[in-house]
């Protein structure tokens, strides 16, 4: 059993690594991700410069997220080296996050949207406490009442039903 394990672990330290490129599939992931944001942000109305819709911020960052996408795709396929490993648990983090973002801010309300939105994109980072991500949560939730609801006067409901 030993000797198998040796095997297998000299196999994987022999093995190559993934060229740079197969980081375009990440981009590729995220201009994904953007499109459905632009799209759903579409449908919600985006209303005018004077009076912003519901859907200008899933539409604003779908097009700056899909600006960055092709940028990262654009590089990635440039380079010939090699890379590390995609942490797709990460990626995979984000897109749930974003997930949680669009499907609970309706029906609960911004500001425990944007909680768990947070807590879902920081579950895979070990290096921040359980207590840390919950400080973090509250304080971006706060601070998205404060932006999109104080400031620029958005039509989002804070909390559920309010």
């Amino acid at each position: 059993m030993r000797a198998f394990l040796l095997r297998l672990r000299r196999n994987e330290e022999e093995a190559r690594p993934p060229h740079a490129y197969l980081g375009a599939l990440g981009g590729a992931g995220l201009l994904a991700l953007s499109i459905v944001f632009i799209v759903g942000g579409y449908e919600l109305g985006v209303g005018s410069l004077r009076r912003l819709g519901t859907g200008a911020f899933p539409v604003i960052t779908g097009f700056i997220l899909a600006v960055l996408s092709l940028i990262v795709i654009a590089a990635d396929l440039r380079d010939t080296s090699d890379a590390e490993r995609p942490d797709w648990i990460s990626f995979a983090a984000i897109g749930a996050a974003l997930a949680v973002f669009a499907l609970t801010v309706g029906r609960i309300g911004l500001v425990p949207g944007a909680f768990l939105t947070v807590i879902t994109a920081s579950l895979p980072d070990p290096s921040l406490p359980v207590l840390g991500k919950f400080i973090l949560g509250a304080f971006v939730s706060l601070a998205c009442w404060a932006l999109f609801i104080g400031l620029i006067g958005l039509p989002f409901a804070p909390f559920g039903g309010v």
